[in-house]
C-alpha cells in the first residue's frame, strides 16, 4: 500500500513546515505595513475575487454586481468566524476594505476593497514573487508545473476528505 512508500510519512510534516515558514515570512513582510499574515491572506483573496474600490462596490450593490460576503471568505480561507470577524474589522480600521449591508441578506455584509486596499495589491504581490522566487529556486519549470498540478490534487482531495467526513 501507499504506506510503504518511505516520502509518504513525510508529506503532511513537509506541508506543515512549508504552511509554517510561508506564514513567518508573509508575517514578517507585512509588519512594517502594520498588517498581520491574516490580513494580507484576506486582501490575497479579495484581490483573487474583485479588485473593486469603494465606487464601484456602490455601484455593483445596485446593479447585481459580483460581492464577497464574510463568509465567502471564511470558506474560502478556512479561518474562524470570530477570528474573520476581527480581522476584517482590523482591515476596515486600516482602510483597506469596506463594509456595506448586503442587500440580499439583511444578517450580513459585503466586503471590497477601498483605494488603498487596492493600492497595497503591488507590494503583496512583490511580497509573494519574492516567497514564490525564494522556495521554488533550484526548481525547472517542468518541476514547478507538476508540482502545482499535483498541489491542486492534493487539496482537491483534501476538501473532499473533510467534506465526507462533516456530513
Amino acid at each position: 500500500m501507499m504506506q510503504q512508500i518511505p516520502a509518504y510519512r513525510n508529506i503532511g510534516h513537509n506541508i506543515m513546515a512549508v504552511d509554517k515558514y510561508f506564514r513567518i515570512f508573509l508575517k514578517n513582510s507585512l509588519k512594517v505595513y502594520d498588517l498581520n499574515a491574516a490580513e494580507g491572506m484576506i486582501l490575497l483573496a479579495l484581490y483573487g475575487q474583485d479588485s473593486r474600490t469603494e465606487g464601484q462596490i456602490f455601484e455593483s450593490i445596485h446593479q447585481n454586481g459580483p460581492e464577497t460576503t464574510q463568509d465567502q471568505l471564511v470558506h474560502e480561507l478556512h479561518y474562524d468566524k470570530s477570528v474573520m470577524t476581527r480581522t476584517m474589522q482590523s482591515l476596515e480600521g486600516k482602510g483597506y476594505v469596506v463594509r456595506s449591508g448586503n442587500p440580499k441578506d439583511s444578517r450580513s455584509f459585503l466586503f471590497g476593497l477601498t483605494e488603498a486596499g487596492s493600492a497595497f495589491k503591488t507590494v503583496l504581490m512583490n511580497i509573494m514573487t519574492a516567497w514564490n522566487d525564494a522556495v521554488l529556486e533550484g526548481f525547472t519549470a517542468a518541476e514547478i508545473g507538476l508540482m502545482s498540478d499535483m498541489l491542486a490534487r492534493l487539496a482537491q482531495n483534501a476538501q473532499k476528505t473533510n467534506i465526507r467526513r462533516e456530513k
